[in-house]
């Protein structure tokens, strides 16, 4: 379920739009919301709450990020009604791979990607309606699989050519 406190006044539109074609300021705008978030819990005024947990989110990163949220936030219509979006096939820690790359275009570097995570990722990428500017999240999330499943050969390799010695 999504829940919002108040629209966007479509007025802003233009401003906003200036922000979401310039990768600085995006970057920049970003990042000062990223670092004051603690500090300024009322700037996340958007809610997601999925599987029992609420997940916050500034309304202006969200129509930067995604297609999904611009239409809903900027729509003339001023639709006050909560929007339900269902993200149950998203499992956690999908979901916080997609709250940690909205604000910084990166993935943690802890987080292990699986086959099955790349799945839902895919999957989620179409329900947020993401803006794939760069770097692109699927693009990421294979790079950083590709990486991971190539340091675990490299680790079994010796024990394996071992093994093949001993024969």
């Amino acid at each position: 379920m999504i829940y919002s406190n108040r629209i966007i006044n479509p007025k802003l539109y233009s401003e906003i739009k200036e922000i979401i074609n310039s990768n600085e300021k995006i970057e920049e705008t970003m990042k000062r919301i990223y670092l004051n978030e603690n500090e300024n819990e009322n700037e996340k005024d958007f809610i997601i709450e999925r599987k029992e947990k609420k997940y916050k989110f500034p309304k202006l990163i969200l129509i930067m990020r995604s297609e999904l949220y611009r239409g809903m936030f900027l729509s003339v219509t001023e639709d006050k009604s909560n929007k339900v979006t269902d993200y149950s096939e998203l499992s956690n820690k999908s979901f916080q791979i997609f709250e940690y790359w909205i604000y910084s275009n990166q993935i943690k570097d802890e987080i292990q990607i699986t086959q099955e995570i790349i799945d839902e990722i895919e999957t989620g990428i179409d329900y947020f309606q993401l803006n794939q500017t760069n770097p692109n999240l699927f693009d990421l999330l294979i790079n950083k699989f590709n990486n991971q499943n190539h340091d675990q050969k490299k680790k079994r390799k010796p024990f394996l050519e071992k093994e093949r010695f001993r024969k």
